[in-house]
């Protein structure tokens, strides 16, 4: 039992080794993913100022009728293509911060059935382990019961042929007691009559 309780033990540590490989694996990737998407955002507003200190030609949407020349433009037109810039950057910058959230949660998503796969493997292979450990232990248990069952017929039969053999001797000594016994009384009937006293007359 002592055997079968360590080994269970040693089996939960090994499953619980494994879920802990596979978090910091996870725990891994998310920070590479952050790392990324805060280098994307740091390129993008990098890109940003960059565009605003080039002093980019304002899109101020020219009439068709224009040939070429000097035009002035009234302050109410700069606010207004100054407005149409920051909503293009706005725009632009929202849609570059959506690609890297939709590339995240896409590799997200990716981790995420990965880890179920993983965990359900692993608890696939403790589940064998645990089925193995228990079949292993059944057997030893068979072994050790038919060796306790030998060993009680063995013992059996060797008390059995001691109280034969005991017996066998038992009944060979009567025997020959009785012989002995038998002899000696023959040998008292066989011997001769003491001879009759001589009598002498003077």
């Amino acid at each position: 039992m002592g055997c079968s309780y360590l080994q269970t033990r040693l089996l939960r540590h090994q499953y619980e080794a494994r879920k802990l490989r596979s978090s910091v694996h996870h725990l891994s990737v998310q920070y590479e993913l952050l790392k990324h998407e805060n280098e994307g955002l740091k390129e993008a507003l990098q890109h940003k100022k960059k565009h605003r200190k080039k002093g980019k030609a304002l899109d101020l949407q020219q009439r068709q009728e224009y040939h070429g020349g000097s035009v002035f433009w009234s302050p109410r037109k700069l606010r207004e293509a100054r407005a149409r810039e920051a909503v293009r950057e706005r725009d632009e910058t929202e849609e570059k911060l959506q690609k890297a959230r939709s590339k995240k949660q896409r590799e997200e998503a990716r981790l995420q059935r990965q880890d179920e796969l993983e965990e359900r493997r692993v608890e696939r292979q403790t589940l064998k382990e645990m089925r193995e450990l228990e079949r292993a232990e059944k057997a030893a248990e068979r072994a050790r019961q038919k060796e306790e069952r030998d060993a009680a017929k063995a013992l059996q039969l060797s008390q059995k042929g001691k109280r034969k053999a005991s017996q066998v001797f038992s009944a060979s000594s009567k025997r020959q007691k009785r012989v002995r016994a038998a002899r000696a009384g023959a040998q008292v009937q066989e011997e001769p009559p003491a001879p009759p006293p001589k009598l002498t007359f003077r």
